[in-house]
């Protein structure tokens, strides 16, 4: 995939509005700066064309603090531009296209729900109030406008939007989740709810994922944890930046396919014989699959039977049911159902 030996690709993003893969990359020319786009066609790419492709972008000054994010429930794109300090909402369907433009003069965060954004606004650090906008991501036109009172001299460690519950934390706080429409909240205590590193919110459930270190828990909108991972200690190779190109969630959203670290005491994957045990000293990782409801390890997977360079990136193909698996050498590796 790569265009030259200068270049190393930080992400891929399959876009079904026009049937390419987005290709996000940076490259030695810049000291790998700057994020560069461009798409493939997947016709291109199934006869072995990897380098007939389209720039994307290209307007926009992609160096940090700039990024580029791809929403596929919405089927947008957002972009922020270092130079210019502004956000732009782009069209999957035609990535050319921008929707509106968002200048950050006011703005801190930005979070994205389906068919909304959530625009945290500065406000004064410790104060007792943020000040919120809720914008319809099609049109940018501003839905709503309120101030979300906050414990004062409290740093807040997380505020994220799913449909109409907002989830607010504070430093040594409780987990508050605000309904916006009636106002009533539900508070989980600290001791219960540690601040997460993300979160992965299962549309189909109603349920979100808090991911903090290596572990994984499944909670619901009433701040009750539905289950814990069994089996289940995340592992990241030390060449990955965004950590969710190595977690795959299905379509239904009833699996989670990871990277796990294997403790001696484990056993193997389902790829080596039960009655070969790794020395006591020693820990290998693996690639799990789990079902997110029940918290139960399906399967693992060794990659290192064949490759024992690490895994970078996790996919997998709802139609075949093939797990696909990228490494840090360029190769892909796919195990098929």
């Amino acid at each position: 995939m790569n265009s030259s030996s200068t270049e190393v690709v930080r992400s891929l993003f399959h876009n079904k509005s026009n049937c390419t893969l987005i290709i996000v990359s940076v490259h030695a020319s810049d000291g790998y700066s700057s994020l560069r786009c461009r798409a493939s066609q997947l016709d291109d790419l199934r006869v072995g064309d990897a380098h007939s492709s389209c720039s994307l972008f290209t307007s926009e000054s992609l160096k940090w603090p700039g990024f580029v994010e791809f929403d596929d429930v919405n089927q947008k794109v957002l972009t922020y531009s270092a130079d210019e300090k502004t956000y732009k909402v782009w069209s999957m369907a035609d990535p050319s296209e921008v929707l509106y433009a968002l200048p950050d003069a006011q703005i801190q965060e930005i979070k994205i729900s389906p068919g909304i954004m959530l625009l945290v606004l500065t406000h004064e650090c410790g104060g007792g109030h943020v000040p919120l906008k809720i914008l319809s991501i099609e049109t940018g036109q501003v839905l709503r406008e309120f101030n979300q009172l906050v414990r004062r001299g409290k740093k807040i460690d997380v505020i994220e939007q799913f449909n109409q519950k907002l989830l607010l934390k504070q430093e040594d706080a409780p987990l508050s989740i605000v309904d916006l429409i009636s106002s009533s909240v539900i508070k989980v205590p600290e001791r219960r709810f540690k601040t997460p590193l993300a979160f992965i919110f299962l549309y189909e459930h109603q349920c979100f994922l808090a991911f903090r270190s290596n572990e994984v828990l499944l909670w619901n909108f009433r701040g009750e944890l539905v289950s814990q991972f069994c089996d289940h200690r995340l592992w990241f190779p030390q060449s990955v930046v965004d950590h969710t190109s190595v977690i795959f969630i299905t379509h239904s959203q009833d699996v989670i396919i990871s990277l796990c670290e294997d403790r001696p005491h484990d056993g193997l994957s389902s790829t080596q014989p039960r009655k070969e045990r790794l020395p006591h000293s020693e820990s290998r990782e693996s690639i799990h699959v789990s079902h997110i409801s029940t918290g139960e390890c399906l399967t693992r997977i060794d990659w290192q039977v064949v490759d024992k360079s690490p895994v970078t990136a996790l996919s997998y193909n709802e139609e075949r049911g093939d797990i696909i698996a990228g490494n840090e050498l360029g190769h892909i590796q796919i195990w098929s159902n």
